[in-house]
């Protein structure tokens, strides 16, 4: 118990110094910070594999990841898809791919693919992923309405956008003003999960 209560001091220091500091300048989560996101508070909260069920991921589906930090949810949705799926996780930062590479390596999975690119000009054809998801990361994104834009048009047209919020983290936003970016960008909300504390909301392309 006691140790719960003191990683949720530290995750609510932690969190209220980076928001300060980011109200001045936009920057993307420093991989040092990445590195408490993945925590036993965290995945008692936000389970990865409740996540990921949630996303509806079968077996043989194409699924890009967006800023996938430790890797919270990049192996449970790579397991979820099997080893005739794929999960290009993409990032800006390469010293997050390199040690996310490095627990690849050490896991042995051989059906997730790390890439640093930008959000804003994927090298992917129209209509490619069943499922894009972002998970505590379209706050990081400045131009969230172009970031929106590509993953429309990567994205198959029976495909769904997913995003999820924390309510600890730094750039957390609210449930409307996701669902009025998504909308503004030509997605239409679905279905919605969580509780007070995380969200998970799943999109498709506006008909």
């Amino acid at each position: 118990m006691w140790i719960f209560l003191g990683l949720l001091a530290w995750l609510l220091f932690v969190e209220l110094v980076v928001r300060f500091v980011r109200h001045f300048y936009q920057f993307p989560i420093p991989p040092f910070v990445a590195r408490f996101i993945d925590n036993p508070f965290r995945r008692r909260i936000q389970p990865p594999e409740k996540i990921v069920e949630w996303m509806g991921i079968e077996k043989g589906m194409s699924l890009l990841e967006i800023g996938p930090g430790p890797g919270t949810f990049t192996f449970d949705a790579a397991k979820a898809a099997g080893e005739y799926g794929c999960v290009c996780t993409i990032d800006i930062q390469e010293s997050i791919l390199i040690s996310l590479k490095e627990k690849i390596k050490q896991l042995g999975y051989r059906n997730i693919i790390p890439i640093r690119t930008s959000a804003y000009e994927l090298s992917y054809p129209d209509g490619y992923f069943d499922r894009i998801y972002l998970v505590t990361v379209l706050g990081e994104i400045p131009d969230r309405q172009r970031a929106l834009a590509e993953f429309n048009r990567v994205l198959k047209e029976d495909g769904y956008l997913v995003i999820g919020e924390f309510l600890l983290d730094p750039d957390y936003p609210r449930r409307g003003s996701v669902s009025a970016w998504c909308q503004k960008a030509g997605f239409t909300l679905v279905e919605a999960h969580g509780n007070l504390m995380h969200y998970l909301l799943l999109f498709s392309k506006t008909k």
